[in-house]
């Protein structure tokens, strides 16, 4: 269990780290002035970083309550 949970820190503390990286990502492709700027699909990109968040914490709680092993 002490592994999993370990494991499961490790992917949210990298994961997070690379938050910035996706945000910026997403800036460049929405911020003022750029392509993406005031379409709906630009309004979808801004929702990137959320669901970036929302996939990494799901990960690990999956990782942690449904593996069976040590």
């Amino acid at each position: 269990m002490t592994s999993k949970l370990i494991g499961g820190l490790l992917t949210i503390v990298i994961g997070l780290s690379l938050l910035p990286v996706v945000n910026s990502f997403v800036t460049d492709l929405t911020g003022t002035g750029m392509v993406y700027e005031d379409t709906t699909i630009g309004t979808l990109i801004d929702l990137v970083p959320l669901f970036y968040v929302i996939v990494i914490v799901g990960g690990v709680v999956a990782l942690i309550a449904f593996n069976r092993k040590g």
